[in-house]
């Protein structure tokens, strides 16, 4: 029972420690929630329990982000790292004893980001969560910034320029308040969950003069004028402090939110703080330098709901009227108020207060929107965590607020309109405000995505002010091979991307939400991969538009360290590669496009697979883990067949539900796995022969810590990196594990490491405090050799393509050599890195052997094979097997999104699968892609009907897609169109802004006569989508060249056209039609004369027709027919 009590206790503790910036909601309103969420919100809560549940939700319901969902990703990130065996939080000791450290010539520097552009190279706006943030009235130069992982930033140039000064610190938070002294550009004070730190030199020093745990602090106040008077309001209370900071005293206890001067009159303090027995939260008044405190309560708010919660608030002050205050109230006042309760206006100093918006609460219009939330429909909000208030210094009425959205009142609050957010507004500032400042004209914007400054109270654009503000919070990170590309989903702020050529430090935004994803192709190393944008080719320069690249199915990802199954490729070739989707591998042969189904690990899909890790020697080698949904067990399993068969290795004991795995490049039997949750005394362990037994590698260095990401070394001594949720360590087979933290913060919780072998150098995409890198502790003794190729096979249907090589070897660059052999290719050597060969029909070798700058060499061979394609003289595709069927193909005009395989939607609803274009979530912005098959054009003479059934729905008006069917007899440079549909003439169902999944009856079955091209050697058919972000289009049971399924299409007498040739202004007659539109084309595609018609037809061409063969088009309600016509 002790045991019980005392993690009670500690949960309590925790629960102060969350509830920093998210509270609990009211209990009425957790009544009403899911599961998962009461579950959460419940005393001593067990994550693992919380977490099964929350994806068993998620399953069934669609996902939609909410406050509940945003304080689960906090709760999990904060505590996921505290867990017993059992799931349930405990506190964590601290492994006070000194760290044997790595002696290394180098220190780890930053990486980045630095500076963040937008597309085109333009200022960016996603780059790390800006707390607080102060500046000095005295030197305005001086600025200060605390960010949401808990790192001080200083400008000494007004904000262009930022420097951390808190390498050294440890916050247990982030730094929640910041304040410098108006007149002393070197005093300044920063809070967080730890305490209060205090620099009496500009952030050389600091000293925690308040400490505490789980302190919540929400404002910290130099009085001006007396600036030995320090207030600190946090969520254990308000301490104030007489002799700068030195010693304090409590006056209160409960919650405080903020705390303001009077403009004036700096005797006197304002103060807002819960109040335990109504259950609101209150104002109130010192006129003692805050020595004592009176409630003013004339006019003040007060529910006395059941329901009503207390979210906090903040206060906002102006010189253009001392003595008028607003405070922004957040909570509910009653049931469905969502978040928001309303701006309260005083003009007599406190003494006496109005509602300045009208109405405590909802209800909410569109003339009385709540300030909260991220829309009308969206009634999401992330209460005290945004929440900001400010008024402009010449003008007592103009007032800013900000939640999820920035909005703006000129008339003392009665009313307002949008500035920027999820609701727009003239200007673009990134979503989500955190804390507003007024200093000396400048006012002072901080949100989730960064700092901005306006000097005209945001009348206009202000500027985006973060260079070197290095906090970017990196949930996912990729890393390129031989091209220093650096790419990452942000918590808060999307994706970014960096190459080489944009500059030290400085990085692209590249869109999106905040998924823990981001990885890149190591053969094509611009070529990046992200769940929730898709694929995106970096630009080869900032002023450069960022490009699409196909991405067919995205991996098992998740908000906790260590828990992703990645997207990894095939180290010989880099069109190959593996993802885990639920409890499935699966496996993409081009580079993303699709993906085919390798092996289901049971059948329970909680049961996810989580990392993979290829062998280099032999790719038919590969290890991955398998991640329980509930318990704390995980498996490892190992293929030597590619994929075939699967064996469950016997791993060490322990918490397994969390593995790592990293394989030695030059070894497939050579592997570390690590347990991010294991125990102390089992956290690491080696095998040397495949998996089939392991060592314990752990050391009490790692006790207390959690090890988050683990990555072997090629051609070292059996060199191994292991980041933990504080720090870096390294080992080999002679040294155990050592520190490598020099140049490091003193806290630093890792991410993900990638090795980049070009410059020898080792990277780590970290929580909160960017990328980093440091040269390689150990340079490889020798250089391994890889060959990697762009495909292992090639069937050719027209001309051969060549094959394109590249060199995935562990080896420094600097005065390396390549020498390629292609014994039977052209051309038959390079000196290149990597070149582009073509081959004839038959299997072919490729010789590489590199050489490093100490003149040290390896080599490798890999085997190619090119056969020639023996066209069908029948297609009937049903797209039940692996996607694409052999022998087609895809043509990707943008190369962004295309052609893909839905797994779970057939014609008809007859089977499972299909192809589809998902222009649903896919804008593209009318480019066009195609999805190709060959035919012999000698079965056409028989039989030369295309049959095939479609299902497709607009999204609305402004918002619909088109299906072309082409054909060409020159393998794709040109296409006469034999089909073209769009919007509405395409639909097989209404409009609908949801993703179309059609029922039986939404297919309709389409058939076009190709006897045009009977007899020709090679047909090809496209199918062709002109995308406009409208919805998903699907493809069914294609049949060309076959009676299946088109018996009563056959036996239609298809129309006769006569005379031909035709002449320009002459009679054309055609007869036996059913009701049809007629149109004529061009050598070109060109429509030259259309026409309507039933029955029998009779009328004249054009006279201005030029000479030369046509194409007339007759579009019937079920059949299409094509006539190859010659004008005379």
């Amino acid at each position: 029972m002790k045991h019980l009590v005392f993690t009670t206790l500690l949960i309590c503790s925790f629960t102060l420690s969350i509830a920093q910036l998210m509270k609990k909601p009211s209990a009425v309103e957790i009544s009403t929630l899911p599961q998962w969420a009461q579950l959460m919100y419940g005393d001593n809560p067990n994550m693992l329990d919380v977490s099964a549940a929350y994806h068993a939700y998620y399953k069934t319901h669609p996902f939609e982000k909410s406050y509940h969902t945003q304080y689960y990703k906090r709760w999990v990130r904060t505590y996921s790292t505290q867990l017993n065996d059992a799931g349930y939080i405990v506190a964590q000791a601290v492994n006070s004893n000194p760290k044997p450290s790595i002696i290394k010539s180098s220190s780890w520097s930053v990486v980045g980001p630095i500076t963040t552009y937008s597309q085109g190279g333009g200022q960016g706006g996603d780059q790390a969560n800006i707390y607080s943030l102060d500046q000095c009235a005295g030197s305005p130069n001086t600025v200060i910034c605390g960010t949401e992982p808990g790192e001080v930033y200083k400008s000494t140039d007004g904000g262009q320029n930022w420097t951390c000064i808190s390498m050294g610190l440890d916050f247990s938070s982030g730094v929640s308040a910041v304040e410098v002294s108006p007149t002393n550009p070197l005093l300044f004070f920063a809070g967080g969950n730890n305490g209060v730190y205090r620099s009496l030199n500009g952030g050389s020093t600091w000293t925690n003069v308040l400490p505490n745990s789980g302190f919540g602090v929400n404002e910290i106040l130099i009085v001006p004028g007396n600036e030995n008077i320090v207030l600190v309001a946090s969520d254990k209370g308000l301490h104030r402090s007489t002799d700068g900071g030195t010693t304090w005293t409590q006056l209160w206890g409960d919650a405080c939110y903020d705390i303001k001067p009077n403009v004036l009159n700096s005797q006197e303090q304002y103060l807002v703080k819960h109040d335990p027995n109504l259950n609101i939260c209150g104002f109130l008044k010192s006129t003692d330098f805050g020595a004592t405190w009176t409630t003013q309560s004339n006019g003040w708010y007060g529910s006395i709901d059941p329901a009503r919660n207390d979210g906090g608030a903040r206060i906002a002050l102006t010189p253009a009227n001392p003595n008028r205050i607003y405070v922004y109230l957040i909570g509910e006042a009653k049931a469905n108020d969502y978040g928001f309760i309303s701006i309260y206006k005083s003009d007599n100093a406190g003494s006496s207060w109005v509602n300045a918006y009208g109405q405590d609460g909802g209800p909410y219009s569109a003339a009385h929107p709540n300030l909260a939330i991220g829309t009308s429909t969206w009634l999401y909000h992330q209460g005290f965590y945004n929440c900001a208030i400010l008024a402009n210094p010449n003008n007592a009425d103009e007032i800013l607020v900000g939640g999820l959205n920035l909005y703006r009142s000129t008339d003392g609050g009665a009313s307002y309109t949008s500035v920027s957010g999820y609701v727009g507004g003239p200007l673009s500032l990134h979503v989500d405000n955190q804390d507003f400042r007024q200093v000396n004209g400048n006012t002072w914007i901080t949100t989730d995505g960064g700092i901005y400054k306006s000097t005209d109270f945001l009348s206009t654009q202000p500027d985006f002010k973060m260079s070197g503000v290095h906090a970017s919070d990196f949930w996912g990170f990729g890393a390129g091979w031989n091209e220093d590309v650096l790419v990452g989903g942000l918590y808060h702020n999307g994706n970014q991307g960096y190459h080489e050529n944009y500059g030290a430090g400085n990085f692209l935004n590249l869109g999106g939400g905040e998924a823990p994803t981001g990885y890149v192709n190591p053969g094509r190393n611009r070529i990046t991969y992200y769940s929730d944008i898709g694929g995106k080719t970096l630009p080869t320069s900032l002023a450069n538009p960022i490009t699409g690249a196909p991405f067919g199915m995205a991996p098992n990802e998740s908000y906790w360290a260590s828990e992703s199954s990645e997207f990894e490729f095939q180290p010989n070739c880099y069109s190959i590669g593996y993802l885990g989707k639920d409890n499935s591998l699966w496996k993409t042969s081009d580079g993303g496009v699709s993906f085919n189904l390798v092996y289901s690990f049971g059948t329970a899909t909680g049961d996810q697979v989580k990392y993979i890790e290829i062998g280099s020697e032999n790719p038919n080698i590969i290890y991955l883990n398998q991640q329980p949904a509930s318990g704390n067990l995980g498996k490892l399993w190992k293929t030597t067949d590619g994929g075939i068969t699967w064996n469950q290795l016997s791993i060490p004991a322990g918490n397994s539900r969390r593995m790592l795995i990293t394989l030695d490049p030059a070894n497939d039997n050579h592997l570390f796995i690590a347990y991010p949750s294991g125990s102390n005394g089992n956290k690491t362990f080696e095998s040397t022969d495949g998996g089939n037994s392991f060592t314990n590698i752990t050391t009490n260095v790692l006790n207390n810590e959690s090890v988050q990401s683990i990555l072997t070394i090629g051609g070292t001594n059996g060199g191994v990196y292991c980041a933990t949720n504080k720090a870096v360590y390294y080992r080999n087979a002679t040294t155990s594990w050592l520190l490598d933290n020099s140049g490091l913060p003193t806290q630093i919780n890792g991410n993900i490491l990638r090795p980049f072998y070009r410059d020898g150098k080792i990277r780590m995409a970290s929580y909160g405090k960017g990328i980093w890198e440091s040269a390689l502790n150990e340079a490889p003794i020798a250089p391994i050799c890889r060959i990697m190729v762009d495909k292992l096979s090639q069937t050719v249907i027209c001309a051969s393509d060549s094959f394109y090589f590249e060199d995935h070897s562990v080896l420094n660059h600097q005065n390396a050599t390549w020498n390629w052999s292609f014994p039977t290719g052209s051309p038959s050597a390079s000196a290149l890195r990597n070149p582009a060969v073509l081959f004839g029909i038959g299997t072919h070798q490729a010789i590489l052997t590199i050489t490093d700058g100490n003149g040290q060499t390896d080599s490798d061979t890999l085997s190619v094979t090119v056969t020639q394609y023996t066209l069908p003289g029948i297609i009937q595709e049903g797209f039940e097997g692996n996607f694409l069927p052999n022998g087609w193909s895809i043509e990707n005009e943008d190369n962004g999104g295309t052609w893909s395989n839905s797994s779970t939607i057939g014609g008809y609803s007859t089977s499972s699968k299909s192809a589809k274009f998902d222009n649903y979530n896919i804008d593209s912005q009318g480019s066009l892609d195609d999805l190709i098959f060959n035919i012999d054009g000698a079965q056409l003479v028989n039989q030369p009907l295309l049959t095939f059934d479609v299902a497709y729905c607009r999204w609305g008006a402004g918002y619909s897609d088109s299906l072309y069917v082409g054909v060409s007899t020159d393998c794709g440079a040109s296409y006469q169109y034999v089909y073209y549909r769009g919007g509405e003439n395409l639909a097989t169902a209404p409009d609908n802004q949801s993703e179309f999944v059609p029922t039986s009856t939404q297919w309709r079955t389409d058939t076009v006569n190709l006897a045009t091209w009977a007899g020709q050697n090679n047909v090809q058919v496209a199918f062709r989508n002109k995308g406009d972000w409208g919805n998903i289009i699907y493809l069914d049971n294609i049949n060309l060249g076959s009676s299946v399924g088109i018996i009563e299409v056959q036996n239609t007498q298809a129309p006769s056209v006569y005379p031909n040739p035709l002449r320009a202004g002459g009679s054309i007659n055609i007869k036996n039609l059913p009701k049809s539109s007629l149109s004529l084309f061009d050598g070109k595609g060109k429509r030259v004369w259309e026409a309507t018609a039933e029955h029998d037809f009779q009328g004249n061409l054009p006279s201005t027709l030029s000479a030369g063969w046509y194409l007339l088009h007759i579009e019937g309600e079920k059949t299409i027919w094509n006539y190859k016509v010659v004008v005379e």
